[in-house]
């Protein structure tokens, strides 16, 4: 065959490919109508009443819905019409969209999805680098939002603390970068000052500096705030210097920056019903002595649970003397936590716990100890104390976190 020839033939089958190609497409397109149309026959679901089938779709619902065709709700605009519908006219199931993944899509999608969602309250989750994008939107939907979590740096929290967020009840702050995030403490400030009504609070990778001079700030609606994602703790804590939380049931707390002076003023100007600390990390800085913890633990007399996170033996022995010597004070203390670094116990240790737990038998509840290393626990005739203090009611765990060494 010539050359002409050939390419004459050459595009002739090309052509022919196209052709099928789009056969090819139609085909799909009638099939996946088809297998739409089947599912709805065979479909229960479609059958039932509106609410039912709202509610099975509400409790399918991952934790933290994505917009990710392959999970729901996204997913259950492509299964038939029929699901679509039900779909579109459950508002529930577009308040809450998570945005932390590389599936987020344009900003248009977020628009779409929070209008579905009708008038209900939102929950958002905000991955760094996009808040300037979609911050228009955000500003839009900004009277509806109650639960805001977001990765951001610099740039971002100055574009957010813009914006009122007048109904905003739970605020989860983490910085993409601690070493550049979080050298001013008004930025953070201007946070709290945009949500009046906040309830919970977490700065997570949040550093404060002392830069900020004006007057302390009430938030009288805070019911919960933690410095880190418990268990980890990072710093941050330094910003109590500058607010008032009257309100305040359950503090999270590294006690890295904070000195204990600034602690023990948050806590005399507060003066709130707390319920439930968890303080510490592996070093705490600055030093504590024992009649500064002594006092903190005189302005919590309605706790409830209490927490030590690895903090240094010192602080532990002054809780320990404390906790055996002064009964009049956690008079509602039911739980102790206590993580340390190293174990076991020395002897004097578990005598000083054992005598603690004997004077406060009538109102504690649970009291655990652990550690991460294997080792063996407390002496025999201690344990057989504290086997007893078990058998009269109260839980007692003592060691590693998958073995009791009583």
């Amino acid at each position: 065959m010539s050359i002409a020839e050939l390419e004459a033939r050459i595009d002739k089958i090309s052509a022919d490919i196209v052709r099928q190609k789009e056969v090819l497409k139609n085909l799909q397109r009638s099939k996946s109508v088809a297998q739409r149309d089947l599912n709805a026959i065979r479909d229960p679901v479609a059958r039932l009443p509106l609410e039912i089938s709202s509610e099975i779709f509400i409790e399918s619902l991952p934790s933290h819905p994505s917009p990710d065709a392959r999970h729901p709700p996204l997913l259950f605009l492509t299964v038939c019409n029929e699901w679509a519908d039900i779909a579109l006219a459950t508002t529930e199931l577009w308040a809450s969209i998570n945005l932390d993944d590389q599936r987020s899509g344009p900003p248009s999608l977020l628009e779409t999805w929070l209008k579905r969602a009708g008038s209900r309250a939102l929950s958002l989750s905000l991955p760094p680098k996009i808040i300037g994008e979609i911050y228009p939107i955000i500003g839009r939907h900004a009277d509806r939002l109650r639960d805001l979590k977001m990765y951001h740096d610099d740039d971002d929290i100055s574009l957010i603390s813009t914006t009122g967020f007048p109904f905003l009840e739970t605020l989860t702050m983490s910085s993409i970068d601690a070493n550049r995030f979080g050298r001013s403490t008004i930025g953070t400030i201007n946070i709290l000052r945009a949500c009046p009504n906040l309830v919970q609070c977490t700065f997570d990778n949040v550093f404060c500096d002392d830069d900020y001079a004006e007057e302390i700030l009430v938030f009288p609606r805070v019911r919960s705030l933690s410095f880190g994602t418990y268990p980890e703790s990072y710093s941050g804590d330094s910003i109590l210097r500058h607010i008032t939380l009257p309100g305040l049931q359950t503090l999270f707390i590294s006690l890295h920056d904070i000195q204990p002076q600034d602690l023990l003023r948050f806590f005399k100007r507060s003066s709130p019903s707390l319920l439930q600390i968890g303080m510490g990390d592996a070093v705490w800085r600055p030093e504590w002595t024992r009649d500064q913890l002594e006092e903190f633990l005189s302005l919590l007399p309605t706790l409830t649970h209490f927490e030590l996170l690895k903090p240094r033996w010192a602080i532990l022995d002054y809780f320990l003397t404390i906790f055996a010597g002064s009964p009049h004070l956690l008079p509602n203390l039911s739980t102790v936590t206590l993580r340390v670094v190293y174990a076991p116990f020395q002897l004097w240790r578990y005598r000083i716990l054992l005598h603690a737990l004997l004077v406060r038998r009538k109102q504690l509840h649970v009291v655990r100890v652990t550690w991460d290393q294997e080792s063996e626990g407390p002496p025999e005739d201690v344990a057989i104390q504290l086997r007893q203090l078990i058998a009269d009611g109260m839980s007692i765990h003592i060691g590693p976190e998958g073995r009791n060494c009583i």
